[in-house]
């Protein structure tokens, strides 16, 4: 919700064109953004958009403020689960490490109970056999254990996958209602405006580049040099559209030496004479 409206400066959508101009051309001038940005419309809309801001804030404030709150949970959770997701492929390669020093102890110790089982008993090549393979059993055990987390940790990333569709649902909806309120409220919507602006800056356009005999108009950014400032015809565009040309800011008074030192002076008061003095 906290946004302006804006009108997106689409220099292409209006009758400017950066080609050549032709020699029997007579080249105009007009800004575009300039236009667009002042265009009684544009203003009007921003105006509309504000009040209904303003007048929506306290109706939409706790929807938004739950939404951001869940927002944040989830992305506290997305963080967790990679966070997660790390340790247990950290642990992974650690049991692969493992798999690996393991596997060629037992071989060893295979080869060497192959060797000397010759000169063993069965009970004996039975004992060393069994002790063999219970070396093993704790790193199955482990690997059990990790798969048991990595099937946990699938069925964790799929209910987040679904709380996040259904929050990005929940935003849409919002969505929707806020401009379902705005459309309601006579407020126009941004694409809505800036097409009926485009449209009517390009009409004007025209009409005063006709009057002025200009059979060219160009944005100034690409003017290099113009020797004739009339031909910039922006302001006349503006009139033409039933707008005006915005007051420029006031610039502040600089500030003398002379006004810093005596500025403090101006400001102390005259201290009243004491009794004794006016008994004197």
């Amino acid at each position: 919700m906290k946004h302006l409206f804006k009108i997106a400066a689409v220099a292409s959508a209006l009758a400017f064109t950066s080609n050549l101009a032709n020699a029997n051309d007579k080249i105009g001038f007009a800004d575009a953004n300039f236009l667009m940005q002042n265009h009684p419309l544009t203003l009007e809309a921003s105006e509309k958009f504000a009040k209904f801001m303003k007048a929506s804030e306290e109706k939409f404030a706790p929807q938004e403020k739950k939404l951001a709150e869940e927002n944040k949970k989830l992305a506290e959770d997305e963080k967790a689960l990679v966070a997660e997701r790390k340790k247990i492929e950290s642990d992974a390669q650690a049991l692969q490490k493992e798999q690996t020093a393991l596997e060629a102890s037992m071989k060893k110790k295979i080869a060497q109970l192959e060797k000397d089982a010759p000169r063993l008993r069965a009970k004996e090549i039975q004992a060393r056999q069994d002790k063999i393979n219970a070396e093993a059993k704790p790193f199955q055990n482990k690997v059990a254990a990790l798969q048991k987390r990595e099937q946990a940790f699938g069925k964790k990333g799929e209910a987040f996958q679904k709380r996040a569709e259904e929050f990005q649902k929940k935003v849409a909806a919002f969505q929707e209602e806020i401009a379902k309120a705005q459309k309601e409220s006579g407020s126009m919507t941004p694409e809505e405006v800036q097409k009926k602006v485009v449209e009517d800056i390009n009409a004007k356009i025209k009409q005063v580049a006709e009057s002025k005999g200009y059979t060219l108009v160009l944005p100034p950014s690409i003017a290099l040099y113009a020797k004739d400032e009339s031909a910039d015809i922006t302001e006349e565009i503006l009139v033409a559209m039933g707008g005006k040309m915005p007051e420029p800011p006031k610039a502040e008074a600089p500030k003398t030496e002379d006004a810093k030192t005596t500025a403090p002076v101006a400001e102390v008061k005259a201290e009243e004479p004491k009794p004794e003095e006016v008994k004197k």
